[in-house]
């Protein structure tokens, strides 16, 4: 009879502390949202600034800040599918890392057009981000070949 009643009070407890860590858990969430989108916003206003006192480097400081607030906007959807409550994804992982490859060619190119790039080390690093990009994007293929459907 003791047990029953011990069993009876877990289950009645049960449920409330889910409920409390449920709460605490998209509590945390929401501010790592608003984190992430108050970062991408730094990095926007820092890009409009090299933009508007621009000089010769400040092509590739824009273009990197412009691709790291994708890869954060990225992180930033993850968190807001997170806190909607669907299904786990890969995608936006494979996302971040496809833009983050392409994100380092470009300022690897730009750093090898401007001089400022030794060439064997920048044509070794422009092949270790191709070859990233291509077996992302080969993984999400495969990764999508096997996943049901979303709605």
């Amino acid at each position: 009879m003791d047990q029953n009643l011990q069993e009876q009070r877990k289950s009645m407890v049960l449920p409330y502390i889910n409920k409390f860590l449920t709460i605490v858990d998209d509590v945390i969430l929401l501010w790592v949202a608003i984190g992430i989108v108050g970062v991408a916003a730094l990095l926007m206003v820092e890009a409009i600034t090299d933009f508007i006192f621009y000089t010769q480097h400040s092509i590739s400081h824009i273009i990197s800040d412009l691709m790291f607030v994708l890869i954060i906007m990225e992180l930033f959807r993850q968190v807001m599918r997170q806190i909607n409550r669907h299904s786990f994804s890969l995608n936006p992982f494979i996302f971040i890392g496809v833009i983050a490859s392409i994100r380092g060619m470009l300022l690897t190119q730009m750093k090898l057009g401007m001089g400022e790039a030794e060439w064997e080390g920048a044509v070794l690093q422009l092949g270790i981000h191709a070859a990233i990009v291509v077996a992302l994007v080969f993984s999400l293929y495969i990764y999508s070949k096997g996943r049901p459907k979303e709605e």
